[in-house]
C-alpha cells in the first residue's frame, strides 16, 4: 500500500498567504513542491544545529534567528549531495519575507511526523512501567529516560519557541495541539496498561488523563529549568533519577486511591493532615526574642 503523501499547505501559512502565485490552486501546487519540502528541511537542521544542547552556552552572540537567513537555508539545501539546489529567485518566490519562513519550518519542525519519532525513543521504558517488578525503579527510569531525552532534542527546544508563538498564530496553535495528543496518548495509554496490571485506580474526581496532565506540566517546567540552570538538584545521572520522578512517585501515592478508601485527593489530605495544633511558627507567644507572653518575662 503506497503512503499517503504528506500535505504541507496546511502548515506552511506564510508561504500560502504570500508567494507568488496567483491562485489558492496554485500556492497549494507550490507548497507540496519537492524544493519547497527541501528548503523546510533545510531549516529543520539549521534549527536542530542551533538549538542542540551545547558545552559552552556562552561561546558565541547571534542575533536572533540570523541562522536561518534565506543565504543559509539555500546552502543547506545543497549540502549532503542533494540534487536540487536553492536560489534567491525560488526562495523568494516561495517566502517574500523572510518571518513567513520562519514561522512556517517551526511548523513543518514540531508537526506530528517529527514528534512520533521523538516519543517513540522513550516506548521501551514507558512499556516498563505496567510489569516491572520494582515500580519505584520504573517511575525513576522512566522520568530519567524522558527528561534526558527531551533535553537532548533539538525539536523539544523548538517547541518553547513555538509555544511564544501560540497564543497569536493559529497554525502555530494547531501543530502544537496536535504534538501534544501524540504525547499524551503515548503517556496516557501506558499509564493506564499500568494502573491496570497493577489494579490501581485514580482517586474520586480524578482521571488518569487529569494525572498525565499534571505530569506533563511538572516534566515541561523541569526541562525549562534545566535550560538555564545546572542539573545537580533535578537529576542524578549516576543513579538515574530525578526529581520528575519524585513528583510522579508522589503522584502515583496521592492521584490513585490504593487504600481503597474511597476518598477524593482533598478529602485524602484533609484526613491526613488534619487541623493545625499548635500556634503558627512567628506567633509572638512563642518567639523568644520578643514575647508578649508575661509569663515570659521582659525580651532580651
Amino acid at each position: 500500500m503506497t503512503e499517503a503523501v504528506e500535505d504541507l499547505s496546511r502548515i506552511v501559512s506564510g508561504l500560502m498567504r504570500a508567494a507568488r502565485r496567483k491562485t489558492d490552486a496554485g500556492r497549494r501546487v507550490l507548497a507540496n513542491d519537492e524544493l519547497t519540502r527541501e528548503y523546510l528541511e533545510a531549516g529543520r537542521r539549521l534549527i536542530d544545529a542551533e538549538l542542540a544542547p551545547t558545552p559552552d552556552p556562552g561561546s558565541e552572540e547571534r542575533a536572533l534567528f540570523r541562522w536561518l537567513s534565506q543565504r543559509a537555508v539555500i546552502d543547506e539545501v545543497a549540502k549532503n549531495g542533494n540534487r536540487l539546489r536553492g536560489s534567491e529567485g525560488t526562495f523568494r518566490d516561495r517566502w517574500p519575507y523572510q518571518p513567513d519562513f520562519i514561522r512556517d519550518v517551526f511548523a513543518y519542525t514540531l508537526r506530528g511526523a517529527h514528534w512520533q519519532a521523538f516519543v517513540d525513543r522513550t516506548a521501551s521504558s514507558r512499556d516498563r512501567l505496567a510489569d516491572a517488578e520494582d515500580v519505584v525503579k520504573a517511575v525513576h527510569e522512566a522520568a530519567y529516560e524522558d527528561l534526558t531525552v527531551s533535553l537532548r532534542s533539538p525539536a523539544n527546544r523548538a517547541w518553547l519557541i513555538g509555544a511564544a508563538m501560540a497564543e497569536r498564530d493559529e497554525i502555530a496553535r494547531n501543530t502544537l495541539r496536535e504534538m501534544y495528543q501524540i504525547s499524551t496518548r503515548a503517556w496516557q495509554d501506558a499509564y493506564e496498561k499500568a494502573a491496570a496490571s497493577r489494579g490501581l485506580r485514580p482517586r474520586k474526581g480524578l482521571t488518569i488523563e487529569d494525572l498525565n496532565y499534571i505530569i506533563t506540566a511538572v516534566s515541561e517546567g523541569i526541562q525549562v529549568r534545566l535550560m538555564v540552570e545546572e542539573d545537580g538538584i533535578a537529576l542524578d545521572h549516576e543513579r538515574r533519577t530525578s526529581l520528575l520522578g519524585v513528583a510522579a512517585l508522589a503522584l502515583l501515592i496521592a492521584g490513585f486511591d490504593h487504600l481503597d478508601d474511597g476518598l477524593s485527593l482533598e478529602e485524602f489530605v484533609r484526613a491526613a493532615v488534619g487541623p493545625a495544633t499548635g500556634p503558627a511558627a512567628g506567633d509572638p507567644a512563642t518567639d523568644q526574642q520578643g514575647s508578649t507572653d508575661p509569663a515570659a518575662g521582659d525580651p532580651i
